[in-house]
């Protein structure tokens, strides 16, 4: 039984965490997995199961995977699971800390020989590392503000106990004491904390030191256990797939829980920057992180020099009105203060208790890095996980054009071009010491690759269309081999490391003292440095190249390329506009691009090291079947997985897979039959004849464009648009989405079409129809509640392109690791991998609709495979149970009629019985 009104019983024992309780938002109490959770309305039994389950993985630091339907309250489950554990283990981690200061405490009372054998001849040398920690801090070289990690908690902070001890000061009065005082000892074993544990546990083996118990040994052996974790307050990184779906994770935290905590939200300088400058170098196509450090070297960006106005504001400390904030509150608040939001939010999620980010900050090492995300002991829960194979595999790949590696040796070359020689030292022309010969390190190794990729000799093996792509280890030429051809041997690139370690080094060390020399208010030297940019190609082709030598373990989990295609500066006027400003030499646009690939067929390059570091992994979805695949390809031990049911009732909800057209020719959406005009027609006359009985909203989701576009151009022509036009406005998703700004107006037109000017539950008279594809913006995390979506209809079954180059080797390599007698990791074969990747993007799409416990519709399949038991057993759990098969289209029509009518007659009565119930309280 939940307890009453416990938001305010435990006001106080949450103060002394920086997690707080919420009076003001009502939630019961629930005990689950032994962890008291405040949950704003009783759980579902889908929520409860995947809070116990959540939980317990928490507690034993194991990994789980949970696929829980969308629309089944899975985020708020997810928050309130995982906030409830950390208050839980922050109250526990504090009693085990003291218990252990306890017992040091006694075992000093009474073993004060032992003492002096332990400490005394090292107190000298201890006092001189205290005098030095307690002194202020004098550091040899400035702090990169980019770089360098948030400032630790002050001496108050509620987190203090967790802090590492090994520079905790020492009370003035003790400096000075005997080196046998039994107080300035037990301060210096408690200090020691850890070293004094391990002492005591040897000591024990021989003999019981006096005033230590065996229950307090067991006591002091669970802390040396935990190791680093014992002092450690985790933080919680929580990923998602889209800043938007952020967004509504935080709106689900902020206005349905009662948790309050350090929060942060981590995002890029295209989305914070509030510079005039730097908006309009990202409207031009511009880099906004190269302009962004421009204006700070050239000290022109106010905001950065006052975001700490941002990180001290009122409405973000405790208790505040934006102590829960999103990235949108953040800029606000920087554009009222002309405070920069970019780097606040950085310096924040250092101390944060909770971040929030989209996933790939977390997948991607190069971006982990710079974001100064910190995995170590601490939890992540990825959302919307069903692409983070996909996108584990990207975050460990990496290609480059022959572009932008002449950029590159454009700018070393420049560089050392602007070199002279003054006072014996090598001298920019703007100031400061250049290293020369990592320069020319650097230069040669981007005109090597660069040579290399232009050849015409060049070779290609597969061709699609314009693109022509040729692809390593083949059976006569190993990676290892065409690596030692360009002269990248071990040696050769253990010096181009070293050169860019250098010249990192001394960039970071350039800016630091020029923001300290400007912070002093001395002049600041110009200073002359390889962009951002070019850095960063730089370091991930290193990362890379450390992955593909020869005798690294994953050298056989990458494949390189070369790649050719058609420059698209020749039809893009913005493109060529923008390479003439950048060009290098002469301004002739080449005709063609060529490409360096470095490709990752394995996600667990990636996901290990991910697994290693952190506490738990928590992945979610509500499309995550099957389940075991997950594990394989991603190369981590999950624990435990859990399918949970969907919260709605199953009568609210109608599937059905329909085989044939009201003309009866078989709706299979195959590449052979999908230019057959009596397929074409047959799907025209389907989805026309929904439309005229589904009311409000409809989603309709095809395999891709092509077939999208050349369905569309044949109903224009045989009046089937015109008829779906009748009863719904269409609307239509543009190729790749179109831009952001693009898709937001054709999602709220398609809204405001729908939008009810009363509260009246009875459909529109003409509704609204949106086409979409598969793995588009439409399919992937946009609520489509209630009357915005009554139907999904599904056309084919969106297969990755066959011949795709990535996804042939894909095939390819999870084949050669499908043989459990000669690989200890079995993967899934090629076949099965390729189908798993349709079925997936299909059950996304199916989740559009039912995004509550009293929402309505139904899920159409036209689709004549799906009238087989084996694709059907491939749909999620809540779907697959209740597929109807229908092999003609006027019965699954007489159904869908009926289920609509009884729908709209029960919204009919609810409404009345709403109607009646305002009309009685105004009397």
């Amino acid at each position: 039984m939940p307890e009453k009104n416990p938001v305010a019983a435990n006001l106080a024992s949450a103060a002394t965490d920086g997690l707080w309780l919420d009076p003001s938002v009502p939630a019961n109490s629930y005990y689950i997995g032994g962890v008291q959770v405040h949950f704003p309305f009783k759980p579902y039994p889908s929520q409860l199961a995947m809070m116990n389950h959540m939980i317990r993985a928490l507690n034993g630091s194991q990994n789980t995977m949970i696929e829980s339907p969308t629309g089944s309250g899975k985020s708020l489950a997810l928050l309130c699971a995982s906030l409830a554990w950390r208050q839980s283990f922050m109250a526990k981690r504090r009693q085990l800390l003291a218990n252990v200061n306890q017992i040091i405490s006694r075992f000093c009372r009474d073993n004060h020989s032992l003492l002096v054998a332990k400490f005394a001849g090292d107190i000298d040398a201890d006092d001189a590392e205290l005098e030095h920690a307690s002194a202020p801090d004098k550091p040899s070289k400035p702090r990169d503000p980019e770089l360098a990690e948030p400032a630790p908690p002050k001496d108050n902070d509620e987190d203090n106990d967790f802090m590492p001890t090994a520079k905790s000061k020492v009370p003035e009065e003790t400096k000075n004491k005997p080196n046998h005082d039994p107080a300035y000892l037990q301060q210096m074993a408690l200090i020691r904390r850890a070293e004094t544990v391990d002492y005591i546990i040897d000591l024990a083996r021989t003999r019981m030191p006096d005033g230590v118990s065996l229950d307090d040994l067991s006591v002091l052996s669970g802390f040396k256990d935990q190791g680093g974790e014992a002092s450690h307050a985790p933080r919680i990184y929580f990923g998602t797939r889209t800043h938007k779906q952020v967004s509504q994770l935080i709106d689900e935290l902020r206005r349905k829980t009662p948790y309050r905590l350090r929060t942060a939200v981590l995002g890029s300088r295209a989305q914070t920057c509030i510079h005039g400058r730097a908006k309009k170098a990202a409207a031009s196509g511009e880099s906004v992180d190269d302009m962004c450090r421009t204006l700070r070297e050239d000290d022109n960006c106010g905001p950065f020099r006052a975001y700490r106005k941002i990180i001290g504001h009122k409405k973000l400390a405790r208790r505040g009105e934006l102590e829960i904030w999103d990235l949108e509150d953040l800029v606000t608040l920087g554009r009222k203060n002309m405070a920069c939001p970019y780097f606040a939010s950085r310096d924040m999620a250092g101390t944060a208790e909770l971040v929030f980010c989209p996933y790939n900050y977390i997948l991607d090492p190069a971006v982990r890095k710079a974001a100064g995300i910190n995995l170590d002991h601490n939890v992540v829960i990825l959302d919307e996980a069903h692409n983070i194979e996909n996108a584990a595999r990207d975050a460990g790949s990496f290609e480059v054009t022959d572009s932008q590696l002449s950029v590159l040796a454009f700018e070393c070359a420049k560089l050392i071009g602007d070199q002279h020689v003054h006072d014996g030292e090598l001298l920019t022309i703007g100031g400061g010491v250049i290293l020369l010969e990592e320069h020319r390190v650097l230069r040669t190794f981007a005109e090597t690759l660069s040579n290399w990729l232009q050849r015409d000799s060049n070779t290609y093996e597969y061709r699609d269309f314009e693109t022509e792509t040729s692809v390593w280890p083949k059976p006569d030429c190993p990676v290892s081999l065409v690596l030692q051809r360009l002269a990248l041997t071990p040696e050769v690139v253990a010096r181009i490391k070293s050169a860019f370690s250098k010249i990192d080094e001394q960039n970071s060390s350039a800016r630091l003292q020029a923001s300290q020399n400007k912070s002093m208010g001395l002049p600041a030297e110009e200073q002359q440095q390889l962009s951002a940019g070019a850095l960063r190609i730089v370091e991930s082709l290193l990362r890379v190249l450390d992955h593909v030598a020869n005798g690294s373990k994953y050298a056989s989990d990458f494949r390189m390329a070369i790649i050719r295609s058609p420059n698209p500066e020749l039809r893009d006027q913005a493109a060529a506009k923008k390479r003439k400003r950048y060009s290098v030499g002469p301004q002739q646009i080449p005709p063609f691009v060529n490409t360096l690939a470095f490709w990752c067929m394995n996600p667990g390059v990636v996901f290990n090291e991910i697994a290693q570091q952190s506490r738990s992994i928590v992945l979610t979805s509500g499309t995550l079947s099957p389940l075991d695949s997950y594990a394989s390809e991603l190369q981590v031990d999950f624990a435990s997985t859990l399918e949970a049911n969907h919260v709605i009732d199953p009568a609210r909800f109608l599937a059905l897979s329909i085989e044939c057209g009201p003309s009866g020719s078989p709706l299979e959406a195959k590449y052979r039959t999908t230019d057959q005009l009596s397929f074409q027609d047959d799907m025209g006359e389907a989805i026309a004849s929904i439309a005229a009985r589904c009311p409000d909203g409809m989603l309709v989701f095809a395999p891709s464009y092509a077939l999208l576009n050349k369905l569309l151009a044949r109903w224009e022509v045989t009046g089937h648009l015109a008829e779906i036009n009748v009863h719904k406005e269409v609307f239509i998703e543009p190729q790749g989405g179109g831009s952001k700004d693009q898709f937001d107006k054709l999602l709220a037109a398609y809204r405001d079409h729908l939008q009810r000017s009363s509260d009246t539950l009875q459909p529109l008279q003409r509704g609204a129809l949106m086409f979409a594809v598969y793995r588009g913006k439409v399919s992937e995390g946009i609520d489509f509640s209630d009357y915005y979506c009554r139907t999904v209809v599904n056309i084919g079954i969106p297969y990755p392109a066959f011949k795709d180059v990535k996804v042939v080797l894909k095939r390819e390599y999870n084949d050669a690791y499908s043989n459990p007698s000669v690989h200890e990791r079995v993967l899934l074969n090629g076949s099965k991998w390729y189908d798993i990747q349709a079925f997936r993007a299909i059950n996304q799409a199916l989740g559009r609709c039912l995004r509550h416990k009293n929402d309505w519709g139904a899920i159409i399949m036209l689709e004549a495979r799906f009238t087989h038991p084996r694709n059907i057993d491939r749909l999620s759990k809540w779907v697959r149970s209740h597929m109807r098969v229908f092999h003609g289209f006027n019965a699954a029509r007489q159904q869908l009629e009926s289920f609509y009518n009884e729908r709209i007659q029960d919204d009919a009565a609810l409404g009345t019985l709403i109607d009646d119930a305002v009309i009685t309280l105004e009397e």
